[in-house]
């Protein structure tokens, strides 16, 4: 029972990061509206929030590899 508890608490915390993304995607998308890129230099921005630690992206980045993926590429 614990380990179906343990798998349980698992899900529950995949699907709320998982929510927690889309969330935040949906944010930006609907908060920057900006021209496309013209060059590469656009395309690589600001780095992100200019107070973001590296702690902080690896704990991000680690919570993103975690999430399921089930579409295939092939």
């Amino acid at each position: 029972m614990r380990r179906l508890d343990s798998e349980i608490e698992n899900f529950k915390r995949r699907e709320q990061a998982a929510a927690q993304a889309r969330a935040e995607i949906l944010r930006l998308v609907l908060g920057e509206r900006t021209a496309l890129a013209t060059d590469f230099n656009d395309l690589l921005g600001n780095g992100g929030p200019s107070d973001e630690t590296a702690d902080e992206m690896i704990r991000v980045i680690r919570e993103w590899r975690d999430i399921p993926f089930d579409m295939s590429l092939d």
